[in-house]
């Protein structure tokens, strides 16, 4: 986060920006434009520096960054962590977005609110190990992930490992 918007941006797609060595810097700038308007990255300049930003545009700044590689999945731990509640509900669409196109998003949260909100899935982890499955949308409840947690017996059983 000490480099500049841009360069957060553009820095895993250079080989992409590139011919010979030679950087194109129309391709640079056209990448970080659409990726601050397609995430709505709230950025004075794309040379700003990325520690000026709210923690919600931090995020949202890096998640651009790994997005430009077009990725298979994504590993997102607590990527709401410190942002606002407005930033929250902006990371959750694009998470959502994300998601729709086909990437595996692997989301981890340790606000039992914003994993049942958000997974399709949840791996529920006791002592170091995975202890549940929860699989079906409507048995990912606080309850029964707290239950599986804890190791207090959970209202109806899940798929257990």
């Amino acid at each position: 986060l000490e480099m500049s918007g841009h360069e957060n941006i553009t820095m895993n797609v250079m080989d992409k920006t590139s011919s010979g060595g030679i950087l194109s810097r129309k391709k640079n700038d056209d990448i970080t434009k659409g990726a601050i308007e397609r995430l709505q990255i709230r950025i004075a300049s794309p040379r700003t520096k990325a520690l000026s930003l709210s923690g919600g545009n931090q995020q949202k700044l890096l998640l651009a960054r790994w997005l430009e590689i077009k990725p298979k999945a994504i590993i997102l731990d607590e990527p709401t962590r410190g942002v606002d509640v407005g930033a929250k509900s902006e990371i959750y669409k694009l998470i959502g977005e994300i998601a729709r196109q086909g990437v595996a998003v692997v989301f981890i949260s340790s606000e039992l609110p914003e994993v049942v909100g958000i997974a399709q899935r949840v791996l529920v982890m006791r002592n170091g190990g995975i202890v549940a499955e929860i699989t079906d949308k409507k048995d990912i409840t606080q309850e029964k992930i707290m239950a599986y947690a804890t190791g207090v017996e959970p209202p109806q059983p899940a798929y257990i490992r």
